[in-house]
């Protein structure tokens, strides 16, 4: 399976959390950094993804997840898996939690929060 993982590289947390899922994957996993691939961001955006609203991870070519559907959908297929309790709680409340501190950190480290 292979699976292309597009997230902020200038973001510590996107940075610290891709790189972890890279070694935690068994699968044929691509890291790739979104600022540098406006040409695909701007096809994602057509099929009404937005990248600054989350990592947006594609599979085989043909599917496409975001946010935190992306993190629970690669956490499924993992050998080691982070235990969410409930995935409804870290949808709608870690990971808004989470892309807002993004964006105060990337502000306070001088970087752009918008892709």
């Amino acid at each position: 399976m292979k699976i292309e993982l597009y997230y902020d590289k200038e973001c510590p947390f996107c940075k610290y959390y891709a790189n972890y899922i890279k070694l935690k994957q068994n699968h044929n996993l691509i890291l790739i950094n979104a600022r540098d691939s406006k040409k695909t961001i701007d096809e994602f955006t057509k099929h009404g993804y937005d990248i600054n609203d989350g990592f947006i991870i594609r599979v085989d070519d043909k599917k496409l997840y975001q946010g935190s559907d992306a993190i629970i959908y690669l956490n499924k297929i993992s050998k080691k898996k982070i235990y969410f309790k409930n995935n409804k709680f870290f949808k709608n409340f870690i990971y808004p939690s989470a892309k807002l501190l993004r964006k105060i950190i990337l502000i306070l480290i001088g970087k752009n929060s918008k892709i």
